[in-house]
């Protein structure tokens, strides 16, 4: 099955090292790094906020929402759960850790932080597409705070 093949073993593992290199893209806030990590035409989406469409809007949400120099993050990602694993598509739900050190002040769907340091777990579906070259990136993800 697929299930128990050697390929599906490369994708979750190639799958896992997409969401620590967006951890780190974050925490680091090297956001041009998340071009790796996206699609082009990529949908971010979740919380009850309209979906950011494209990497470019994608970018610019992050940038925005991370500008704060003095705002420390910390995402830890784990129980990574793939499905709907093909040649070129795949389905995963992840859950994350996810630590504010400092003050912020953004709102994303309801979901304000300001000036404080905050601790809460997210879940993150993500769709996923595999490239001509084989490498996998983010399509679609939606992100709910738990």
């Amino acid at each position: 099955s697929v299930r128990d093949s050697t390929d599906d073993a490369t994708t979750l593992a190639a799958i896992n090292q997409l969401l620590s290199l967006f951890s780190q893209s974050l925490d680091n806030k090297d956001f041009e790094a998340l071009r790796d990590v996206y699609t082009e035409d990529a949908v971010l989406g979740g919380q009850g906020a309209p979906p950011t469409i494209g990497i470019e809007a994608i970018l610019d949400f992050y940038t925005t929402t991370f500008q704060n120099e003095s705002l420390v993050t910390v995402h830890t990602s784990d129980t990574v759960l793939r499905s709907n694993c093909t040649e070129t598509t795949a389905s995963s739900s992840s859950y994350a850790n996810v630590y504010y050190l400092g003050p912020a002040v953004f709102e994303r769907g309801g979901a304000l932080f300001r000036n404080s340091s905050v601790q809460f777990r997210e879940k993150l579906a993500n769709d996923y597409t595999r490239s001509a070259d084989g490498h996998w990136k983010i399509s679609r993800q939606e992100l709910e705070i738990l």
